[in-house]
């Protein structure tokens, strides 16, 4: 219909107009159709482009000329290539344009083939050609075709040119790794304008030289009188390492009045971010007349990087508001603050913007979208995110592997399953975040196996000296128990940061080693490794656990000189050390210098309290707290029971046991049951203490009964409770040394000797009891049976003598 218009309409010129007529409508065309080009209107130039092909008019070079220039404007490379092939004349504006359209769009080589076919027909390139050809040579790292084409602009005369010049210097920085030839080239040129010297300057910047930066900065204003334009302040803004440097730099803008323009202000905006200024950045955004979706981005994420998630959200809402469609970075910046606030709910609504938008295949969105789902345990939804990422990529894999690490139950299958998957189905190759990934997943001895595995597997991958993932290992080892593997992997290391350090400390801690714990926090500071937040608490609960108290000191001292006495859990850990070094003075006094108390010290004391039989004390701290609006965990009420049941307060007992339950909804645990059968067994209720544990699987609180029991003589709770135990824990020694002792206490002599007799058959054994003295820090253990240690002579030959004098003064006492 449109085609048969433009026909009629020049068949009613036909009998009115000569052919002189027809020149002037193609040049009219021609005018209209280069004003079009620029607004990219293509419905309108392709109308027009109809009109001078009816009128016969398109075999004029300027004509095929502009219409390819259109065309390219337009993205239309289909139409503008049948153009170029149909023109019955070509020039060198023909070709280079045609080559330029290739090039601007991506197409490189098809650009470079083209030169190609223009150098056979014998058409001589000019310095445009020229220039365009050497982008697509550093577009595609061709840097022999470029040295090549260098040689052709200098056979031309063209080695002076400005446009083949600043083309050449850039190729020089950026795949010819060569500041000399650079400026060769550079100080060849016998004019210099603005482009050339931006090419200049953003090379220096490239690899990282301010002070050149600076000195070509001065030199364009000075020696071209060239005044710097939107790419030279955005390529110094690049160069800023410092406030101070962004600060000087936005004062040259101002004078310049560029600051407005939105490529510059962006820019200002994404550096004031990274150097922390948000109140700059923000007034520079205010003062922007226009803002895209680039420096909404920058002012969102500075806000998310710089721990203002709120504000961050609250700016994406109201670039939503101006109708902006937000990018993939605003996305993911909007997502980082809903992760570091935890604000699942706006985080749902930004993956519908998402979804709105046409990112939900993302890959680099939908990676920071799995760290919030993951984070909040929402393992449905990020499996979904992951599955419909389009081009997942080692980050995404990554993310969804770590989600799967936290996971309570399972987690070490599903990261496993996850990891052969991606073993198979792709040519990534795991990296640090991957492996690590999946060691902390194995949390227990079931996940052992899987843990050998990728220790195996990290051999392999020839990344068993990275320090991340050795500590990863014995991290791994710690949690499944295997302290000598550990301590294989430790010394394996060939270069050991502060974390390997406190790993193996932690290791040998979690696993009751305290001895071998304090040796080698001397062994770390004879290395050159400070304490830190992490390793001190760890120190102090292996001191807890010797009871060394001046040693205890001395890393209490430690903690208050290096800045760690306000961290939380070197806190508790003082708190506790001294409570369980028999010092509940101190104890006190360290909990009273807190200034912010919190549940973890609260529970550090009131298990000091309860370790010293001050129930009162414990019962007054724990109302303290509730005062206080701290919110009490299991461990609390743990610390609380136990303080209650080693002085006999059976009603009190009975009174947390219902609290935790009925106001905080905890549910007991198998050491609360323990304490609550324990104080019954004082008070000789042992009817309760059993009824309250009748079909629950509580070893520990089962245990306590029939302690109870063998203090009572009540044989006929002992027995059941004694069966119970060897029906949870058959190779327990404990059961069957005080049902034997009470056999014994009941006269039953036969009937504990056939326990005893059972007990040695099944092989169960009495775990050794053992000691330890310290003597000018250094730690003495004795085992019961080991004659190891290396004074063993003397200490024996002292202990006879000891012996004597005692024998020889109980004879003196009776004669």
């Amino acid at each position: 219909m449109f085609r048969r218009s433009i026909v009629g309409f020049f068949r009613q010129r036909n009998h009115s107009n000569t052919g002189a007529d027809y020149t002037d409508v193609a040049e009219t065309m021609s005018l209209i159709l280069e004003k079009l080009s620029k607004s990219k209107s293509i419905t309108k130039c392709k109308q027009i482009h109809a009109k001078l092909i009816v009128s016969h008019s398109t075999s004029k070079i300027h004509t095929t000329n502009t219409l390819l220039n259109f065309y390219s404007r337009c993205a239309d490379l289909h139409h503008a290539h049948l153009v170029f092939d149909h023109a019955p004349q070509k020039n060198v504006v023909t070709w280079t344009s045609m080559i330029s359209a290739y090039a601007h769009h991506g197409l490189s080589r098809t650009a470079l083939r083209l030169f190609e076919e223009m150098l056979q027909a014998g058409e001589k390139p000019n310095q445009f050609t020229l220039s365009v050809v050497i982008r697509a040579c550093t577009n595609l790292s061709f840097m022999e075709l470029g040295l090549q084409v260098h040689g052709l602009i200098v056979h031309f005369g063209l080695e002076r040119d400005e446009f083949a010049g600043s083309s050449l210097v850039d190729m020089y920085f950026k795949i010819g790794s060569s500041l000399h030839d650079a400026c060769r080239v550079f100080n060849g040129l016998c004019r210099r304008d603005s482009v050339t010297w931006n090419v200049m300057i953003s090379g220096f910047a490239q690899v990282g030289d301010s002070s050149k930066v600076l000195s070509l900065f001065s030199k364009m204003q000075l020696i071209d009188q060239l005044k710097p334009n939107d790419f030279t302040f955005t390529t110094l803004l690049k160069c800023c390492h410092c406030l101070r440097d962004v600060d000087q730099i936005h004062g040259l803008i101002l004078k310049s009045g560029t600051e407005l323009d939105v490529v510059v202000g962006s820019a200002l905006v994404d550096v004031y971010g990274k150097c922390g200024s948000m109140q700059s950045g923000q007034k520079v955004l205010g003062a922007m007349t226009r803002k895209d979706s680039f420096v909404w981005s920058s002012i969102i994420s500075g806000y998310a990087r710089n721990g203002s998630g709120g504000e961050a959200i609250i700016l994406f809402k109201d670039m939503c508001t101006e109708g902006l469609k937000p990018d993939q970075h605003a996305l993911s910046s909007a997502l980082k603050a809903c992760v570091e606030i935890g604000d699942l709910k706006t985080g749902i609504q930004i993956h519908t913007q998402m979804i709105k938008n046409g990112y939900q295949r993302d890959c680099f969105v939908g990676s920071v979208l799995l760290i919030l789902y993951t984070d909040f345990n929402h393992m449905d939804d990020a499996e979904k995110v992951f599955k419909r990422i389009s081009d997942r990529d080692l980050v995404s894999w990554n993310s969804m592997m770590t989600g799967y690490a936290q996971m309570e139950e399972g987690s070490s299958l599903h990261c496993i399953k996850l990891y052969r998957e991606l073993r198979q189905c792709t040519t990534f190759k795991p990296d640090e975040p991957t492996l690590i990934a999946i060691l902390k997943s194995c949390r227990s001895k079931v996940d052992l196996g899987i843990g050998l595995q990728i220790h195996t597997e990290i051999v392999k991958l020839s990344r068993g000296y990275e320090i991340s993932v050795v500590n990863a290992v014995i991290n791994m080892y710690a949690k499944c128990g295997e302290v000598d593997n550990a301590r294989r992997a430790f010394d394996t290391m060939v270069q050991r940061d502060e974390v390997s350090w406190s790993s193996i400390i932690g290791n040998y801690v979690q696993n009751g080693i305290d001895l071998e714990a304090i040796k080698l926090c001397k062994e770390m500071l004879s290395a050159g490794i400070y304490l830190s937040s992490f390793s001190i608490p760890s120190c102090l609960t292996a001191c807890s656990g010797l009871a060394v108290i001046d040693m205890g000191k001395q890393f209490h001292s430690s903690a208050i000189k290096l800045g760690f006495d306000k961290d939380i859990y070197v806190q508790s850990s003082v708190v506790d050390m001294y409570a369980k070094c028999g010092n509940m003075e101190d104890s006190v006094r360290a909990f009273n210098e807190q200034k912010d108390v919190n549940v973890v010290s609260s529970n550090a004391l009131l298990s000091g309290f309860a370790q010293h039989g001050k129930a009162w004390e414990a019962i007054e701290t724990f109302n303290i707290m509730e005062k206080m609006g701290i919110i009490p965990n299991t461990i609390t009420f743990l610390a609380v029971l136990s303080a209650c049941s080693h002085v006999g307060l059976v009603e009190q007992s009975l009174f947390f046991f219902n609290l935790m339950q009925q106001k905080y909804g905890m549910e007991p645990e198998s050491e609360h049951y323990s304490c609550l059968v324990d104080v019954f067994g004082r008070a000789g209720r042992l009817e309760e203490a059993y009824l309250t544990l009748q079909n629950k699987v509580c070893l520990s609180a089962w245990r306590t009964l029939l302690s109870a029991c063998r203090i009572y003589g009540n044989l006929k709770i002992g027995e059941k409770s004694a069966r119970r135990i060897m029906e949870l824990e058959p190779n327990d020694h404990a059961s069957y040394v005080l049902l034997s002792n009470l056999y014994s206490r009941a006269g039953r002599w036969e009937e504990a000797l056939e326990l005893r007799q059972k007990m040695a058959k099944a092989g169960v054994k009495k775990d050794p009891g053992n000691s330890w003295l310290v003597i000018r820090d250094q730690v003495h253990e004795f085992t019961v049976g080991d004659f190891s240690h290396p004074e063993i002579r003397k200490i024996l030959g002292q202990l006879n003598s000891i012996n004597q004098q005692i024998r020889t003064n109980e004879l003196f006492c009776h004669s």
